[in-house]
């Protein structure tokens, strides 16, 4: 009985790990803090396409507007 009762724990914590990821942009239909994120990975994309982008500013800006959106997390998609 305490094998089922760690498996259900467990199953019931991973569905609701993904309700505190707001940060996922996957979610942007959803979610205004997953959408601004959304739109900053976009901006990034779009500029970098750019001839003669500054990389360095890109990812600088990058960085910048995911943390105003709230996911400073997102910056680590560049590495």
């Amino acid at each position: 009985m305490n094998k089922f009762a760690f498996v259900a724990a467990a199953l019931f914590a991973s569905m609701m790990t993904p309700a505190f990821a707001d940060c996922d942009t996957r979610n942007a239909d959803d979610d205004k803090q997953a959408a601004a994120a959304s739109k900053c990975y976009d901006e990034y994309l779009a500029r970098k396409q750019n001839y003669g982008a500054n990389v360095d500013e890109l990812r600088a800006n990058f960085k910048a507007c995911n943390e105003k959106a709230g996911c400073p997390q997102n910056s680590d998609l560049l590495k």
